[in-house]
C-alpha cells in the first residue's frame, strides 16, 4: 500500500518555494496533509496562506535544517499536530559555483550541513518513527543530476549531492536488510528546474561571504553560472516535478531523473560511472569539447578533439546538452 493516501502526512524542508512548494502543493492536492519548513518565515507564512486557501490542512514551522535539534523538533511537531508521519521530503539545498581550492572552509563547512548533513538528520528524526508507526511510509531525497555527474565549478555541489545519494541509497539497503517493510524510498535526480537555486543568499547566513561579483572574477564559475542562470526560464516547473515524484513514489521506483534523461546524458553519467567502477578517466573526453569552463573564450579545458582516451568517447557528445542538465 502506498504512503500517498488522503489524510497521511507530508513533511517538506525548503517548501517556501521552488520544488519545496511544488512537492508540498502536490501533497495538497492529493489529500494529504503537510508540514512545511524554511528558514525564511515570511515566505513560509505565504506558501502556508497558499496551500490551505486550496484546502490544505498545513503546519508550517520554521526549521534550519543544518541544525539536528531543528529538524527533531519538526519532527515532534508534526507527530503532535497530526498524530503521525508518512512522507518525508528531503528538499532544502542550495548551489554555490567555486573552484576546488578557492572554496573556503566555512562555505565547504555550510554547504556540506545544508546539501548532506540535512538528509542525514531527517533520516534520524524520521525514520524511526516511521518504523513505529508501522504503516505505510516513505522517504524522498531531492537530490541532483549532479549527484552521478561532476561539471565545473561544481566543488561543493557535486560532492554534497553525491554524499546525499548515497546516503539515501544506504538508508533503502538497511531498510532491506533489517526487514522493515513499511518503508519506502526514492531519490530524484533531476537536471535543471525553474527555481531560485541561482540566488544561494536567501539559504545562507550572513556570516557567509556569497558576493556573486566576487564569485565572478573567476571565467569558469561565471560561465556555468550564467549559462545555469540562462536556462531557468525553459528549466521544468517545479510542479511537473512534483508530479513526477510522487507518481514515482507511488510506484515504488528508488531512482529517477527527471530533465536529466537525454540520450546525451545518460552518455556521459554512464562514462563517468563506468570510468570510476573500472579505472578508465573519462574527464578528458567530457571537457575536450565542453563549452562550460577555461579562462579563455576559445579554450576548453581538457585534451583536444582527437586526443580522448579510449572508452571514455561515448561521454563527448554528452557535453551538447550540459548545461539544460544541471541543477
Amino acid at each position: 500500500m502506498s504512503a500517498i493516501q488522503k489524510g497521511a502526512v507530508a513533511i517538506v524542508t525548503g517548501a517556501a518555494g521552488g520544488i519545496g512548494l511544488g512537492l508540498a502543493t502536490e501533497a495538497v492536492r492529493r489529500g494529504m496533509r503537510v508540514v512545511i519548513s524554511d528558514i525564511r518565515e515570511d515566505k513560509l507564512r505565504q506558501a502556508q496562506e497558499s496551500l490551505t486557501a486550496m484546502g490544505g490542512e498545513v503546519l508550517a514551522m520554521r526549521a534550519d535544517v543544518t541544525s539536528e535539534a531543528d529538524v527533531e523538533n519538526l519532527a515532534k511537531a508534526a507527530v503532535d499536530r497530526f498524530g503521525q508521519v508518512n512522507m518525508l521530503f528531503n528538499n532544502a539545498g542550495a548551489f554555490v559555483g567555486g573552484l576546488a581550492w578557492e572554496t573556503s572552509a566555512a562555505q565547504m563547512d555550510w554547504i556540506v550541513e545544508l546539501n548532506f548533513k540535512s538528509v542525514a538528520h531527517g533520516i534520524r528524526a524520521f525514520v524511526p518513527r516511521m518504523i513505529a508507526q508501522g504503516d505505510p511510509c516513505h522517504v524522498v531525497t531531492i537530490a541532483s543530476g549532479a549527484g552521478i555527474a561532476v561539471y565545473p565549478g561544481y566543488a561543493t555541489y557535486s560532492p554534497t549531492k553525491h554524499a546525499a545519494l548515497a546516503l539515501t541509497e544506504a538508508l533503502y539497503i538497511d531498510l532491506v536488510a533489517e526487514k522493515v517493510g513499511n518503508i519506502g524510498v526514492t531519490i530524484a535526480m533531476p537536471g535543471m528546474i525553474r527555481t531560485e537555486i541561482m540566488e544561494p543568499e536567501k539559504a545562507s547566513p550572513s556570516a557567509l561571504d556569497l558576493d556573486r561579483e566576487a564569485r565572478h572574477e573567476n571565467a569558469t564559475v561565471k560561465r556555468v553560472e550564467q549559462l545555469m542562470t540562462g536556462n531557468l526560464e525553459k528549466a521544468m516547473p517545479p510542479e511537473e516535478l512534483a508530479r513526477i515524484v510522487f507518481d514515482a513514489a507511488e510506484a515504488g521506483e528508488l531512482y529517477i531523473l527527471p530533465n536529466h534523461d537525454s540520450d546525451a546524458m545518460k552518455a556521459r553519467c554512464q562514462a563517468i560511472g563506468t570510468g570510476r567502477a573500472t579505472g578508465v578517466n573519462p574527464y578528458p573526453a567530457i571537457m575536450g569539447q565542453s563549452r562550460l569552463s577555461g579562462a579563455k573564450e576559445d579554450a576548453p579545458i581538457g585534451a583536444p578533439p582527437g586526443q580522448l582516451d579510449k572508452g571514455a568517447g561515448s561521454a563527448a557528445k554528452a557535453t551538447e546538452q550540459m548545461e539544460q542538465a544541471q541543477q
